[in-house]
């Protein structure tokens, strides 16, 4: 460590401060030390003129006779004088005084400029949010839009025809800063396209462009025209059909159900015609389609037949066609009676045995629509019903009964079961006795 002093007496005619230095100081610490004192000695100067500018009364006059280092001399007003100011103190406090630093006008006003400035930083940042620091509407709206899976709504299109969707009515319900520094966004929305109108409540996160590294949630997502960058977080809604269903795979044509917006139903009457070749039938099933806030549902009800017979189909002769039927001589249908499907069956069959002899009568008979069973299924008609026929009736044999149970087949076929009663004769010797014999056998219709 060098012995350097410096020397801070420097008197009023502006002399640089000397510095004694030590025996093995170097001449470039020499010069080192000359340059501090110049500095020093200018830094003196520069806040004595200042201050002397600031306070000149508006009458005086400045005069350059004061001797300065520059080799210029400027006269100063009496007040400001050097041996002026030290007339002026008391000899007590002279020295303290001397010695106290000056603080120059322009140092004032550089630290009240700096405070000013503080402040307005410091109301800057309060009122940053509120001016500046808050997404708007449009940009909820830019998010929301970019969103594939929230712009294909809340509803499924189940019977209806698809889409797109249009967003309206963005407002923002809150808005505050997350822990993270992001920006958490409540807002809600209508979302509508030609089928359903949704009621949408939406939580969405945003950061500034050029910020979304910094969050995972919005980590890739692109910016738009509003400097925001967002990601929706939450998304629900309320939605109603504003429009009936359009579409059902059942029925490809024709399809014009009724709408009720106000029950969030629309019904449907589907209508199919059956022809066979012994009448017609006309099935109606109500179905309805129920909105219930997600997509539509189809329920159907019960079907309702309305059974044509063709009369004139039906009556006529019929002759044996296939099994043991051979054994009917006769089977006509008369008397059929299209509204209540009743009609009479007169027959006459072979009765067997060595002696031929015929038996006869008349079934009374009621054709109805049925469900198939095992032993019918084969008898199924387009409209996929059985149309079964029973009777009872008489017979010229035996104890006189005879009973009769058939359904119409296809291509002008009738299937018949027959029980009738007879008596058999012997051949030779022995009491004739009351017997019943059966038939079946498919008839056809003569045409």
């Amino acid at each position: 460590m060098s012995d350097t002093t410096i020397s801070n007496d420097a008197d009023v005619t502006g002399r640089a401060d000397t510095c004694v230095l030590a025996s093995t100081a170097t001449p470039a610490f020499a010069d080192a030390c000359e340059l501090a004192a110049i500095a020093l000695q200018d830094m003196r100067e520069y806040d004595q003129a200042l201050d002397s500018l600031t306070n000149i009364p508006p009458s005086a006059t400045a005069m350059l006779t004061q001797g300065t280092r520059s080799g210029g001399t400027q006269e100063l007003p009496a007040s400001l004088r050097p041996d002026a100011v030290e007339d002026a103190q008391d000899p007590d406090t002279s020295d303290e005084q001397a010695t106290k630093p000056v603080v120059s006008r322009k140092r004032l006003i550089a630290i009240g400029a700096a405070v000013v400035a503080l402040v307005a930083i410091v109301a800057a940042v309060a009122f940053m949010p509120s001016l500046f620091g808050q997404p708007d509407a449009a940009a909820v709206a830019e998010v929301l839009e970019s969103n594939a899976d929230f712009m294909d709504g809340f509803a499924a299109n189940d019977y209806v025809e698809p889409s797109a969707y249009a967003l309206s009515d963005v407002a923002i319900t809150a808005c505050e800063q997350d822990d993270d520094g992001s920006m958490i966004v409540d807002a809600t929305a209508m979302l509508e396209n030609a089928s359903f109108e949704s009621a949408c409540t939406v939580s969405l996160k945003f950061a500034r462009d050029g910020q979304q590294e910094r969050y995972p949630d919005l980590q890739g997502a692109d910016a738009g025209a509003t400097g925001w960058v967002g990601a929706v977080l939450q998304a629900t809604a309320d939605t109603r059909a504003i429009a009936g269903v359009t579409v059902d795979p059942e029925f490809p044509e024709g399809f014009a159900p009724a709408f009720d917006d106000a029950a969030q139903t629309c019904t449907y009457t589907a209508e199919q015609s059956y022809e066979f070749w012994f009448g017609s039938n006309k099935v109606q099933t109500v179905y309805t389609y129920v909105f219930n806030g997600e997509a539509w549902t189809r329920s159907a009800g019960v079907p309702s037949a309305a059974v044509a017979y063709d009369s004139a189909a039906i009556l006529g002769d019929y002759v044996p066609h296939a099994g043991d039927a051979a054994s009917l001589e006769a089977f006509r249908i008369t008397n059929f009676d299209a509204g209540s499907g009743a009609f009479a069956v007169e027959y006459r069959a072979t009765a067997p045995g060595f002696v031929n002899d015929s038996v006869s009568g008349v079934f009374q008979c009621t054709l109805v629509q049925s469900d198939p069973t095992d032993a019918t299924r084969a008898y199924q008609q387009t409209d996929g019903s059985v149309y079964a026929f029973s009777g009872e009736g008489s017979s010229s044999g035996g104890a006189g009964t005879a009973s009769i149970e058939g359904s119409f087949g296809l291509d002008g076929t009738i299937f018949v079961a027959l029980s009738i009663d007879y008596t058999h004769t012997p051949l030779l010797f022995g009491t004739p006795t009351d017997e019943t014999m059966t038939l079946e056998g498919t008839l056809a219709h003569m045409s």
